[in-house]
């Protein structure tokens, strides 16, 4: 399993640590599918707080611990899951974790829609439904369903709507001559430099444009219908690491508000999912969001089921 393993000069910089006062602290081989910015963040606060030398690894075979952006992520390294492992959390509601506490989560991220406010839209879309509109044909930039999140939100969306209605609204969107971009990062620029109106994006971006000087509009879609996608990410120890003392010190320190305070406020666009963490511009609280709830077993069934035939999209599959 290889996704997002982290580029090599972050990977190199992580890698070096730090102690201090005479102290080593333990090291913690850490595997990260979430974004740098994020296993920076990580690395960083375990530093400070005297819990651990982060080290990243590229395979979750060789960790202690791993950090996944998603549930599903986390599934799909089901053989490595300690069941009962994760630490108990009792302020966060329990739609967001794993019923056989495999797996915890720390802060979520979402699928927003991100505008730009100087395009001139003749409408501004508040649910991905509207994406479809001819009036917004051309104008809308994301990444391609086989690629990035693209796999989960559609899952997530054949859950929730049916899969003929999914692949019918992804029929439709392709037929709108999508502006296609290779991450999530450039299509927040195209909606910046004005060559789109509007992206398809995950909450860091959303985050990230609305604080730039491009002063974009996040739009978290569908609060007046389903709700909008929001998916926790996964912490888990694993296998490797349930007997060392500094995994499970790092997993119950990632567990508690401390660490989504600090997590959220370091990684604009993760959001906390204790409603009393605070929150920096451009992002909301996942507990003031309206999002549905899923059952991650069955949302990465569904994944694995739908992924093959999105790799063509926007062509039609076949």
């Amino acid at each position: 399993m290889r996704r997002a393993a982290l580029p090599g000069t972050l990977a190199a910089a992580l890698l070096a640590g730090c102690t201090g006062g005479g102290y080593a602290l333990p090291e913690v081989r850490v595997y990260a599918s979430v974004s740098p910015l994020g296993a920076q963040a990580l690395s960083t606060l375990a530093t400070n707080r005297r819990l651990a030398r982060v080290v990243y690894v590229a395979e979750p075979q060789l960790a202690d611990l791993a950090w996944f952006g998603d549930p599903t992520q986390a599934l799909e390294a089901a053989p490595l899951l300690v069941r009962g492992s994760a630490p108990p959390q009792p302020d966060v509601e329990a739609r967001y974790g794993d019923p056989e506490g495999r797996f915890f989560p720390l802060c979520a991220r979402a699928r927003v829609l991100l505008a730009n406010p100087r395009a001139g839209l003749v409408f501004m879309p508040g649910s991905l439904a509207e994406l479809t509109s001819p009036r917004l044909a051309g104008s809308v930039a994301l990444v391609p369903f086989g690629r990035g999140e693209g796999p989960l939100t559609v899952a997530a969306l054949s859950l929730l709507h049916g899969e003929e209605a999914t692949l019918g609204f992804l029929a439709a969107l392709g037929r709108g001559r999508p502006q296609l971009s290779r991450s999530d990062g450039e299509a927040r620029a195209a909606v910046a430099s004005g060559i789109a109106a509007l992206g398809l994006v995950g909450s860091e971006e959303a985050a990230a444009g609305a604080a730039s000087a491009a002063a974009l509009e996040p739009i978290y879609p569908d609060q007046a219908g389903v709700g909008t996608l929001v998916f926790p990410t996964a912490v888990a120890v694993l296998a490797r690491g349930k007997t060392s003392p500094g995994a499970r010190q790092l997993a119950e320190w990632m567990a508690s508000r401390d660490a989504e305070t600090l997590v959220a406020a370091r990684a604009p666009g993760y959001l906390p999912l204790r409603r009393s963490v605070p929150i920096p511009p451009g992002v909301r609280s996942a507990g003031d969001l309206r999002s549905p709830r899923f059952d991650w077993n069955r949302l990465a069934a569904e994944k694995n089921l739908l992924a093959p035939r999105l790799e063509s999209w926007p062509r039609p599959p076949g």
